[in-house]
């Protein structure tokens, strides 16, 4: 019997070889986050008009997820709970309704590489990530509503019936997926790729999103985000959401 183009892509996929780099570098050797994280650097060139370069197609591989620890449903999505990384709820003076949803931007942190995958270490870190956002950046909440481990575990972030904060001038109707690592400096693993394809694949079915508006945010705005080395699975990623 012949495999549809999902189970082929998810079937025949072999070891990632996306040359991704190992990193010992812990939150705790950053008592706060770098200048300017977790925003990304404008486009080098400093052009008025930034067209991103699509690298060649890499391949996911699919592995066993290890989110098994799942706690509750958020947005159609199973995912750990908000209430498992943050006791504090979004600042409902600064956020915004989100008026109904039809696109997804994909996002790395784009800050220290990322090499945990402990629910507790990753707990820890989003909520930085949080607090630097209403922080520093002033904003409502953290920027995103789904963030993706390194073990492949997905987090509820900000509530999805609130706008995020991940794209400027284009937030409404924009679920942003933060997938956590920095992808200039390394790869995404296997466990992250799969939970984001699979992420991706129920949000695009339940909010009925046109596979074109699943973008990276590159593809909207002039900045290195995602990271190179996740840049590469987004053809994969719509091809397989079809």
């Amino acid at each position: 019997m012949g495999l549809t183009r999902r189970q082929a892509i998810m079937a025949s996929l072999s070891a990632i070889a996306l040359g991704g780099c190992t990193s010992t570098a812990r939150t705790r050797t950053h008592p706060r986050p770098i200048a300017g994280w977790p925003g990304y650097p404008a486009n080098p060139a400093g052009n008025q008009r930034y067209t991103p370069v699509q690298a060649p197609y890499q391949q996911p591989v699919p592995v066993p997820n290890s989110a098994a620890d799942v706690t509750t449903i958020a947005g159609g999505i199973n995912a750990v709970g908000r209430s498992n990384w943050t006791r504090t709820g979004p600042i409902s003076s600064k956020v915004n309704a989100m008026n109904g949803i039809s696109k997804i931007t994909v996002h790395h942190e784009g800050w220290t590489a990322v090499d945990f995958t402990s629910q507790s270490a990753t707990a820890e870190r989003i909520e930085k990530i949080r607090k630097y956002h209403t922080g520093e950046k002033r904003w409502g909440d953290i920027g995103y509503h789904y963030i993706v481990d390194r073990a492949g575990r997905v987090w509820e972030g900000r509530p999805i019936q609130y706008q995020g904060a991940h794209v400027s001038q284009n937030n409404e109707h924009n679920i942003g997926i933060l997938v956590l690592g920095n992808f200039e400096k390394q790869s995404p693993s296997s466990a992250q790729l799969k939970s984001l394809y699979s992420t991706t694949a129920a949000l695009k079915s339940k909010h009925g999103i046109k596979t074109a508006l699943i973008r990276s945010h590159r593809e909207i705005n002039p900045t290195t985000c995602p990271g190179k080395n996740l840049q590469n699975q987004m053809n994969g990623l719509r091809q397989y959401v079809g």
